[in-house]
Parts: structure tokens; C-alpha cells; sequence
């Protein structure tokens, strides 16, 4: 066991979904976990072809009049790791406790959202407690687009409240949240045989993050970087490949390109060590981990870009839009709308890119969408083939003005903490706003214990936080069964 005894319902459970294998769009195992739970506590269930499941536990005696309650969480978890250090479709973590903090050894913890798959079981396998009707839905796929709850099937769903465990600040209430999209962008050119000097430039060490909630503190994308670095390529400098990041909502802290030098090698270098310097003397605070490496290789043919789809597609990286685009001007401090460049891979003769794009608001969203596929139209030509496509787009999650959960959530807290939650909206994308779009008339609010650089090696989950915030979500459903 990971931590003391008496701690054992939570954490035995977060071990437990930690041994199976739960990365996006491998969900199989953690789904069939999932439906081996329920019907090992003889609970009715219902598991949907895209892996969806959703488990139903009856109110405890005396409380069947009350409204029913979703407990509502993902399954999947962003899959980053030390260099090749670890099998995600095969392997389950490697879970370590330092003091406070729960961790995994050299990938992320998947505390999002694991943290409430351990809530949600602990709950519904413990019969002492009392709570109304519980709807624990459990979607696949989350962190790749929502693609779970987007197929979620609400027609035999009866919750008036959602009580969705995917926040990770404690002592935060969160009552909405943007709107989003993914955008794919594919540049294809043609190849062709050359011969001279192969090397490759890295960048690696930036602070990266989630493109949501990180992403206000403006962190460096090291694909835009690279691009930078690559300004003013000369004509003797070819293409092989370039790429930085697999998640589109991941802000990019590792890229790489492979180059080759048919041309004076010498005069390339020195422009490329006057640019590091100046780079690491604008970044010297805010990216203090910052390191630029170039790695040369033997003399040697390599199949590259042609010049012109090469000129074409860096004019494109330096000209696309990330990061924060518009700040909220009823919440201070709040992004209302960003974009996150955060896939750049190369196959063959195709680049291909992912955007994240949020927004607080449906028309802005709109907006960096059509600047997107606006500059793509206007760099392509017929060296340099590029195309567009929108997909998982999910609304967003307007702010109750009238909500009974959120009273309920903000008195219990202050009872239990002597302190008033904070009542915040996020720019990250929740699936609160697909499940109110298919559900209008739920009362929603967002929870959960402390969980700190998520989507990254070094994310941890507080495991004081996590018991503090399991006791009050057991108070929250305590006073929703005790309602009048």
C-alpha cells in the first residue's frame, strides 16, 4: 500500500486504475476495469461502445426523494515520459511518495483525472455513507478532444446535479469554462536527393505545460522557437524533418530539426551561435532552463524539402498565431481566448500540425479558427500544399446565476475550512459544457484536490489535499441527501 491504512478506500483505488493502462484512445482495459467494479459490487451499469461507463448505486435509505446526483471524471490521462522509458499501452506506473506529494517515477501521475476515478469508486463501493442517487459517468478520451462525452448517450440519464471531480486547485470552486477546438494542418511538398553535412538543432528544457491552465503565465511553445531559430534560413541549408510535441493541448517543451548543409557550413554555424545568444539572453528569466543543441553527423545523402516548400512552410511557423490571444474583461486575470501549437510531425513528405483553440466566447473561437485556415490558404502554392480541418469542437460552460449546488458547495467548504472557496471560471475546456449542452437544466460545479504540473513528468497529486477533498465531497452529498 501506498500510504497508511486508514487512508486505505482512496488510494488503494488510485493504485488500483494505476496498474491498468489508460492512455487516449486506449481506454479498453481501464473501461473493462471499470465494468468488473461494478458488477463486483452488484451495481447496475452500462458500458458504450466507445468505452463509456456509467454506474448507478440507489440513494442510501431515507434519501430516494432527493434529486439525483452525477459524479462525473475521465479515464484516459496524457501519456509523457522520460525519453522511451516507458511502454504506456503496456505497462501501468510506477507510483512513488515524496513527503506530501504522490508521484510517478519518470512519466506523468494521470492525478487528471485519476484522482476522481478513485473518488467515484471509493464512493460507490462504501455503503455507509448516506447520499442521494448516485450517476457515476466515466468518459473515454477526454484529454484528445472530449471525444467521450461528445458520445455520450444522456437519454436514460436522470442527474439534476453534476458534481465533475476534473479540477486540480484546491479550495477552488469552478463554475465555468471555455469553449475549444482542435485544428489539423497539413503541409505537403515534394523530396529530392542531396548530398552534404546532416545535423540536427534541439531545443529542450522549456517549461512547457497544459495549454489551458498554464498557458496564462505565457510560457515559451519551442516549435515557434525553433522557428525563430530557423529565420533567414540560407538557400544552402535543406529540410529533412522537423517536429516538437504529440498533444495539441500540451504546451511544447521539446522540438527538434534535422537540416543538411550543402553549402558553407562554417558561416551557418556562426549565424546560428549569434541567434542562440540572443535567444538565451531574451529568455534568461522565463525559460531558465532553456538548452540549444546542435548535433553534426557524417557527410551524407539525405532525401529533403524542396527550397521553396522549406521557405513556404518556416514562413508559415513564423507567422502562425499560439498563445494567449485576449484577456477576460469580466474576470481579471482570466484568459478569455488562446490557441496552442502543439503537435509539429514529420512523415514522408507531410507536416502535419495540431492547434488547441479555446475561448470563453463562441464568435472569438471562431475567429482564431479562421486565421488558421486564412494564413494556410494564403502561404499555399504549388510547391507547398497545405489544408485545414476543425474537429472535437465542444461548447462552453456558461456560469449559473442560480445555482443550489454551488450554495451548497460554498457552505459546506466554509463550515469545514473556516474560509470561503474561491468561485472562479477556467480557460481550459471541461466536459461540463458538452454534458450541459445535452443536459440544459443541470447545476454543475467543478472539483478537486491539489494537483500540480499536470501533462508533464513532474506532475504530482497532494496526498493531504486529496483526503481533505474526498471528506468534503462526502459532506457535499451528505447535505444534498439531507435537503428538504
Amino acid at each position: 500500500m501506498l500510504v497508511q491504512k486508514d487512508d486505505k478506500t482512496i488510494f488503494h483505488y488510485f493504485e488500483e486504475i494505476s496498474k491498468v493502462p489508460r492512455g487516449s484512445y486506449h481506454n479498453e482495459k481501464i473501461s473493462d476495469y471499470l465494468v468488473g467494479f461494478a458488477k463486483e459490487q452488484g451495481l447496475s451499469y452500462r458500458q458504450e461502445p466507445c468505452g463509456n461507463v456509467i454506474i448507478r448505486k440507489p440513494a442510501s435509505p431515507g434519501c430516494i426523494t432527493q434529486k439525483t446526483v452525477m459524479l462525473q471524471g475521465h479515464m484516459d490521462m496524457v501519456c509523457v515520459c522520460e525519453g522511451d522509458s516507458h511502454d504506456f499501452e503496456k505497462e501501468g506506473l510506477h507510483l512513488q511518495i515524496h513527503g506530501d506529494w504522490l508521484e510517478a517515477e519518470n512519466t506523468t501521475l494521470g492525478g487528471d483525472d485519476g484522482i476522481a476515478l478513485a473518488y467515484i469508486l471509493a464512493i460507490l463501493a462504501d455503503d455507509s455513507l448516506m447520499h442521494p442517487a448516485l450517476e457515476a459517468v466515466i468518459t473515454v478520451d477526454e484529454e484528445v478532444g472530449m471525444e467521450g462525452a461528445s458520445a455520450l448517450d444522456v437519454t436514460d440519464l436522470k442527474a439534476d446535479y453534476l458534481i465533475n471531480i476534473d479540477n486540480e486547485e484546491e479550495g477552488v470552486l469552478l463554475v465555468s469554462c471555455a469553449g475549444g477546438a482542435s485544428v489539423d494542418v497539413w503541409w505537403e511538398g515534394t523530396r529530392e536527393k542531396k548530398e552534404g553535412t546532416r545535423f540536427t538543432i534541439e531545443l529542450s528544457g522549456l517549461c512547457g505545460g497544459h495549454s489551458g491552465t498554464e498557458i496564462a503565465s505565457h510560457p515559451t511553445n519551442a516549435s515557434i522557437l525553433l522557428g525563430r531559430l530557423l529565420q533567414e534560413l540560407p538557400s544552402y541549408v535543406s529540410l529533412i524533418s522537423i517536429n516538437g510535441g504529440d498533444k495539441d493541448n500540451v504546451i511544447t517543451s521539446k522540438a527538434w530539426v534535422e537540416l543538411l548543409c550543402h553549402g558553407d557550413m562554417e558561416e551557418f554555424c556562426d549565424m546560428l551561435e549569434r541567434k542562440k545568444k540572443m535567444i538565451f539572453e531574451e529568455l534568461a528569466v522565463e525559460e531558465p532552463g532553456l538548452q540549444i543543441k546542435i548535433l553534426l553527423e557524417q557527410d551524407r545523402e539525405a532525401e529533403v524539402f524542396s527550397w521553396e516548400f522549406t521557405k513556404t512552410f518556416l514562413d508559415y511557423l513564423n507567422l502562425t498565431i499560439t498563445g494567449v490571444q485576449k484577456m477576460s474583461a469580466k474576470i481579471p486575470g482570466m484568459v478569455e481566448s488562446s490557441l496552442n501549437l502543439g503537435i509539429l510531425q514529420t512523415k514522408g513528405s507531410v507536416i502535419s500540425l495540431g492547434y488547441s483553440v479555446r475561448s470563453q466566447k463562441e464568435s472569438y473561437k471562431k475567429y482564431m479558427i479562421s486565421q488558421i485556415t486564412s494564413l494556410t490558404d494564403h502561404l499555399c502554392n504549388s510547391s507547398a500544399r497545405g489544408r485545414c480541418q476543425v474537429r472535437g469542437e465542444y461548447p462552453a460552460w456558461d456560469m449559473r446565476e442560480n445555482s443550489t449546488l454551488r450554495k451548497i458547495m460554498e457552505g459546506s467548504y466554509e463550515r469545514m475550512f473556516g474560509k470561503k472557496p474561491r468561485v472562479e471560471g477556467i480557460h481550459a475546456g471541461l466536459e461540463c459544457g458538452i454534458l450541459l449542452h445535452k443536459m440544459p437544466d443541470l447545476d454543475i460545479v467543478s472539483m478537486g484536490p491539489e494537483i500540480q504540473n499536470i501533462h508533464t513528468v513532474k506532475e504530482r497529486l497532494s496526498i493531504s489535499s486529496a483526503k481533505r477533498n474526498y471528506d468534503y465531497l462526502l459532506d457535499v452529498l451528505e447535505k444534498l441527501a439531507a435537503m428538504k
